[in-house]
């Protein structure tokens, strides 16, 4: 798989995560909402966009398919220190985070194998 289509992959999950984070901002909104708490939003939007990234070096690099699951330690240690800040919402945002990147690995495992093994197919066949 090409960087340029897992970068590009990259962005769209970082859009889908944003659009998660903001539903339930809608369905729950927060009493008392400043500016410090929307720049973390955006934050973790950047956050997560470096832990695809180190996904996708992992996926290309790592031959081993359990240390690409390493780079989401980094969204759940960003949302578990405002545990007390948002005791509930923190969760959810850990689980969003957990379960788009787990997708998002799981898209780029999926075609990197699909196209090894189409090369190692052709090579069998001459």
């Amino acid at each position: 798989m090409k960087i340029y289509i897992s970068v590009i992959l990259s962005i769209v999950f970082c859009v889908i995560y944003c659009l998660c984070i903001d539903q339930v901002n809608i369905c729950k909104p927060i009493a008392h909402m400043d500016i410090s708490i929307g720049i973390l939003f955006r934050l973790s939007v950047i956050v997560m966009f470096l832990t695809f990234l180190m996904g996708m070096l992992a996926v290309r690099f790592i031959k081993k398919r359990t240390l690409t699951l390493i780079p989401v330690i980094i969204p759940v240690l960003l949302w578990s220190s405002y545990i007390k800040l948002f005791p509930y919402r923190s969760f959810v945002f850990m689980g969003i985070s957990v379960l788009v990147y787990f997708i998002y690995i799981s898209i780029l495992l999926h075609y990197g194998n699909y196209k090894k093994n189409k090369s190692a197919k052709r090579e069998n066949n001459i």
